[in-house]
């Protein structure tokens, strides 16, 4: 029986695994040129698998990423998934790749696209307009590149102040502004307000353009400030988008966050789709919640299977 895994990151590698393990065929669907989602460029260490400390999210994903290529999968990568619709056993899949459209039918389908950092549209393009503008924390240019500058943050959350401890460390002013309250942990707001090279404003956001000089240009109804770099920190987003081009009557619930709902079982409310990892609203996205879903997906797959064979 042949299932069809939407996105390689830890979630869709684990369930594949898994269901290769349950005697079942696994065909995963990858939109980019590469497994690991968006850990690949995670440089921050490891705090939430056990057994590998010291580890940063990239070596984690490449660890994930030998065991995954060692395995009979059939692997479908910078491949879009142009259309789902419902058949007579299964699903079928109208797909666009490198060697053209082409047209599959599966058993059952996994829904593991994870997330994506989150930003306002005018962020979005501004970010396109400079390359002075990172969004989200998982870029290794935050690492290399942002050394003894003025750097502004937006974002009140853990990831925000975080980076504002990471930076500061590194010989860079911090400014970071919450569009509200802070609402990180207090440990890293109390660091923060002690250190000198930081700047806290709540209950303020600025408006910000690219600066004539290749910097940015922020603007409170105060004051104008220049800064070389701005790094937005506004949480993420699930890759949910790719429920747009499934038919009507197999498309699956989406909150009103964009997540998809499931069950205990990773089930959504459509029966042979399932969901795991960053696309579901876990109450801890990290890789071993999504291992752990992509296994449990799996799982269910076979159960299901197995009855409906009966």
């Amino acid at each position: 029986m042949s299932i069809a895994i939407l996105g390689a990151g830890p979630a869709g590698m684990s369930c594949a695994n898994a269901l290769l393990s349950f005697g079942l065929e696994p065909l995963v669907i990858e939109c980019t040129a590469h497994v690991g989602g968006i850990q690949r460029t995670n440089f921050h260490l490891n705090l939430w698998m056990l057994g590998i400390p010291g580890e940063t999210g990239t070596q984690i994903t490449e660890r994930l990423a030998r065991h995954y290529f060692e395995l009979p999968v059939t692997t479908l990568m910078n491949t879009q998934v142009l259309a789902v619709k419902k058949t007579a056993t299964g699903f079928g899949l109208h797909l666009n790749g490198p060697e053209g459209e082409t047209e599959r039918e599966v058993d059952a389908l996994v829904l593991a696209t994870g997330s994506r950092p989150q930003a306002t549209p005018e962020l979005e393009l501004l970010a396109r307009q400079t390359g002075r503008v990172v969004i989200g924390p998982l870029s290794e240019r935050i690492r290399d590149e942002v050394r003894n500058h003025h750097v502004l943050i937006l974002g009140g959350g853990d990831n925000a102040l975080d980076h504002a401890l990471f930076l500061a460390e590194r010989g860079n002013r911090v400014t970071v502004c919450a569009r509200g309250k802070f609402s990180a942990r207090k440990q890293f707001q109390d660091a923060c307000t002690a250190h000198p090279d930081i700047e806290l404003i709540g209950g303020q956001t600025p408006a910000v353009q690219a600066a004539p000089d290749s910097g940015i240009l922020a603007s409170w109804p105060d004051r104008e400030n220049r800064y070389d770099w701005l790094l937005v920190m506004y949480g993420y987003r699930p890759n949910s988008d790719v429920l747009t081009c499934f038919d009507a009557d197999i498309r699956p619930a989406i909150a009103a966050s964009g997540h998809i709902p499931v069950d205990r079982r990773q089930q959504t409310n459509i029966a042979g789709i399932y969901a795991a990892g960053d696309i579901t609203d876990t109450i801890q996205p990290s890789v071993p919640t999504a291992i752990a879903q992509g296994l449990t997906a799996a799982k269910a797959i076979e159960q299901d299977q197995a009855t409906q064979s009966t």
